[in-house]
């Protein structure tokens, strides 16, 4: 069961992973259809690009402390759209946090990895990030694995991101129509307890 409002966030890093796995009610989640590869690449050089993986972890940093304007700057151009603007954007992810924590459910930690595939399409730049999520729910603490995809159109100077987490491909390629076949993203993963408290 995904929390009101989420819907229109359509992709916003990490969010939609807490509302639908964290909660103590994980039984309803679906595993991501994929028609392409499921298995992870090894991490790649991401030397040419010294923004990308500081960049990620900024969004990882900035949800974590509840800084959705900050977020929004790093979010990729069409999510921000598709979700009704910016303005309307903040306004869900701050009740969509709020609504969480009111459930008990608590952000501890989200780190992004270096990157596992890059991608050149189209002129721009495209960049498989594995993320790692800790949370602190009623029944104990969490852990998922997920992904994000770093976008850059000026050849890695600035990165702006979409969470793969809990999308299908038919979704990404809304977003990313010329490149998601492409992306050699995981398959979702249920969340891991990892303690009791």
């Amino acid at each position: 069961m995904r929390l009101i409002g989420l819907g229109l966030v359509c992709g916003v890093l990490l969010l939609t992973q807490l509302a639908c796995n964290f909660r103590t009610d994980t039984g309803n989640n679906s595993a991501m259809s994929q028609s392409s590869v499921t298995t992870q690449s090894p991490p790649v050089a991401s030397e040419n690009y010294p923004t990308l993986v500081a960049q990620a972890q900024e969004v990882n940093d900035a949800f974590r402390r509840r800084d959705f304007a900050r977020m929004i700057d790093l979010t990729y151009p069409k999510v921000i759209e598709t979700a009704g603007g910016r303005d309307k954007m903040i306004e869900s992810l701050a009740k969509g946090m709020k609504d969480m924590e009111a459930e008990g459910v608590v952000v501890l930690s989200s780190t992004a990895g270096r990157p596992t595939q890059i991608v050149r399409s189209s002129g721009s730049i495209y960049a498989v990030l594995p993320t790692t999520l800790k949370a602190k729910a009623q029944d104990g603490v969490f852990q998922t694995e997920s992904s994000m995809i770093g976008i850059s159109s000026d050849n890695g100077a600035t990165w702006t991101f979409i969470d793969a987490g809990g999308k299908d491909q038919k979704e990404l390629r809304g977003f990313l129509p010329d490149v998601v076949d492409k992306l050699n993203l995981p398959p979702e993963r249920q969340p891991v307890k990892i303690s009791n408290n």
